[in-house]
Order: structure tokens, then sequence, then C-alpha cells
């Protein structure tokens, strides 16, 4: 099976959606599967303008196919037998840059009107491609409940079965800012690890088993929503403190020179 991870956040490796990309694709690669990953913002990607030039005056080719990285990385994603989508959660949706990359794929399709293959009652588009097969969700975001992802995984539940896409489901994590910590890596260890043992069952099963699931759905940290709250409070207390130490100490270069 062919894999490709596409990872949209802005911050790339220094993400906590990289950290949770990169086990799963292990696990994944150790399941026998052949895996890709693109970082969405290396592509430099220019937005979708709607001209619809891709299916009327070059049919399946985007007006800025000389301008970034996409055609390489349409590539991948209509080869792959199952991609994954890799985007933190901001504002209660995909990040900006993974948006653009999906209004990207219109190419994907011609213009006729037709009834949707698979969803009663509603209008779709032909496919130049048939491919990807499958598709999954990977999302962290900054707040503790798993509630504030409901949008989110409903907006790919309803594209994949727009696009005749088999959803394999989903792996979120709240308060999952401190897996983008270098520092704090190693207390992530276990959870890591569940992650890999997904990506195998993927592979392995389509699925992921009631019990790696129950593991994955675990607090990073004991102590509840108020132990959150207070350490979420004294990092960034920390944080403003290291920034106006910062500006304590250039004005005080200003005033001797």
């Amino acid at each position: 099976m062919k894999v490709l991870a596409l990872n949209g956040s802005p911050r790339m490796k220094a993400s906590s959606t990289y950290h949770m990309l990169t086990p799963i694709l292990e696990g994944m690669e150790a399941a026998g599967a052949e895996t890709e990953l693109i970082h969405v913002r290396k592509l430099d990607l220019e937005a979708c303008i709607g001209c619809y030039t891709c299916w009327v005056r070059t049919p399946g080719e985007c007006i800025h196919k000389d301008k970034d990285s996409m055609v390489g990385a349409m590539e991948s994603y209509n080869t792959a037998d199952l991609v994954i989508f890799g985007t933190p959660l901001y504002h209660f949706s995909m990040s900006g840059i993974m948006k653009t990359f999906i209004d990207r794929t219109l190419p994907r399709y011609e213009p006729w009107l037709v009834p949707h293959a698979s969803a009663p009652n509603m209008t779709g588009h032909p496919e130049r491609y048939h491919y990807p097969k499958k598709t999954l969700l990977v999302s962290p975001c900054g707040f503790p409940e798993f509630e504030n992802f409901e949008a989110l995984v409903h907006t790919f539940k309803f594209m994949a079965e727009m696009e005749n896409i088999e959803y394999v489901g989903e792996i979120l994590r709240p308060a999952a800012e401190a897996l983008s910590r270098r520092s704090l890596q190693g207390l992530f260890t276990s959870y890591y690890d569940t992650l890999r043992q997904a990506g195998e069952e993927i592979i392995r099963e389509n699925s992921i088993s009631e019990k790696t699931q129950a593991e994955l759905r675990k607090d990073l940290f004991p102590g509840g929503k108020q132990a959150f709250y207070d350490m979420a409070g004294a990092y960034w207390e920390q944080q403003m403190d290291r920034f106006k130490e910062v500006q304590r100490n250039k004005t005080s270069q200003n005033i001797m020179t």
C-alpha cells in the first residue's frame, strides 16, 4: 500500500502534527506500507482563484502549475492508496495552508454536473483520477477536550463521502502543544508507541482496534483540567517573562549607546 501523509502545520517539523505523523508512518512502514511525507508549507502554494482554467482551457492542469510545487504533490496524491491529512486545529477548522492544498485539488475533476455516485440526492463532478482510495485525519489541538474537533471531523468525513473516498477514521490529540517541545519528548514515549501501533493496525486491519483507540484517548498529563490549566498558565507566564527580559535588555543597550 502506498501512503501519503500531508503535514499541514506551518511549523513543519517543529509541530505537534509532525510528532504525531512520524510514529504513525513508522508503524505503517513496519506493516509493509510505502510512505511519503509532504510538508505542505514547503510547496509555497498559490491560492485557487476560481478561474476554472483547469476545467476549460487546460483540462486537468492548474493555471499556477509553473509557480509552485503542487504538480509534484498531486502526482503523489493521485497515486496514493491512503492519504493522511495532518493538520493542527486552527479556530475549530484546518490550517490555512491545508485548506489551500485541498482547494488546489480541483483539477482532479471535470466540470460536468452529474448525480453523485454514492450520496443520494446530491450532485457531483466526474473524476479524472480514482485515487486516493482511503483517507485518515490526524489532528492535535491546544484545548483539552475532544469536543473541539467536532467541526473538523465533520468536514473531513463529508469531504471523503463527496469524493468517493473511504474514511478510515481519525486520530485526535487534545492538549497537544507539549508534543511540539523538543525538551519534553521523553514524556511521550508510551503515546508514540501507541501511535505506531495504530499505524500498523490501519495497514493490516484497515481500522484501529478499540483497545488502541482507548489508549490514544488517555490524557497526556494527570490531574484533570485544572492541573492542565495551571501548567499551561505557568508556561505562558514564563514566555511573557522571557519576552519582557529581552525588551529590558534592548532598552538598556539603547540607553548605553
